[in-house]
């Protein structure tokens, strides 16, 4: 994948309609590889910025390859499991 944003600092804006919603600029979607019906996760710590990244995988995905005996096409590493799991809201 060709990356849109180089490397160097990139500052993007968006507005927000009347029922909260945002369209992210293209440029951003394209360097994110989102595209319609992906699902996006915010991360908010305690300090510092937010984080906004594509969600490869959840808790559920990781059930349905356990269901299908691992034929599902789809290949988790270790860490995007553990992600996921420490992602699960109880």
């Amino acid at each position: 994948m060709t990356s849109v944003i180089q490397a160097t600092a990139t500052s993007l804006e968006a507005t927000v309609t009347s029922k909260g919603q945002v369209t992210l600029p293209k440029k951003l979607r394209q360097y994110l590889g989102i595209e319609r019906g992906s699902r996006i996760r915010f991360n908010i710590p305690a300090t510092g910025a937010v984080k906004l990244e594509p969600v490869q995988h959840d808790l559920e995905d990781l059930w349905k390859m356990a269901d299908q005996g691992g034929k599902t096409g789809v290949v988790m590493t270790l860490e995007e499991m553990d992600a996921a799991k420490a992602r699960r809201q109880w």
